[in-house]
């Protein structure tokens, strides 16, 4: 714990030095200007990444629940969960499901996780991958519908522009998987 509240000591002060105010509540730098609370962000792993085959990466045991796939003028959306409850376990998780034939050929990845660690303490983050705003809606929707120690990945294979029924298509599909995690 301590470790932690050095660290948003350290990014308070880097944000100070390009003087932006922030406040430290609790265990959350916030920024009062508009209310956001920092948070650390999963990176999505790189192609790199997933194609080094070392011997840790092959002993995932993170069982993927697939969601129902949807088309809508031609584009295609389909949606896989598993279940998580540390850093590590998302990255494997996100790179055992990145690693399925089908969604490498995706135009884009859409995911969001949420969990609670050992420590009680709530993590949760997204990506959008080229879907503006995609991976918060996701998340919000996952906290709107309670749902904790999952990660969702929606991917979505782009054939024309169909505005912003894509939302409720990648919220549905990706809802559609952690309903199989039941």
């Amino acid at each position: 714990m301590r470790e932690r509240r050095k660290r948003l000591y350290d990014l308070q002060h880097s944000y100070n030095e390009r003087q932006i105010t922030t406040v430290i509540k609790g265990d959350k730098l916030v920024f009062p200007s508009n209310g956001s609370v920092y948070r650390e962000k999963v990176n999505r792993p790189s192609a790199d990444e997933l194609r080094i085959l070392d011997a840790s990466s092959d002993k995932i045991e993170t069982k993927v629940f697939e969601g129902k796939h949807t088309e809508d003028n031609g584009n295609r959306f389909s949606s896989y969960a598993a279940e998580v409850s540390s850093v590590k376990q998302v990255n494997q998780a996100l790179k055992k499901i990145l690693r399925l034939p089908r969604v490498s050929s995706a135009t884009h990845n859409v995911y969001a996780y949420v969990f609670t660690n050992s420590e009680g303490v709530t993590h949760e983050g997204s990506d959008d991958d080229g879907e503006h705003g995609a991976g918060r809606a996701l998340l919000r929707e996952m906290k709107d519908n309670n749902i904790k120690n999952c990660v969702v990945v929606v991917s979505r294979w782009f054939h024309s522009k169909i505005g912003p029924r894509r939302f409720r298509h990648i919220l549905e599909t990706g809802l559609s998987a952690t309903a199989n995690m039941a």
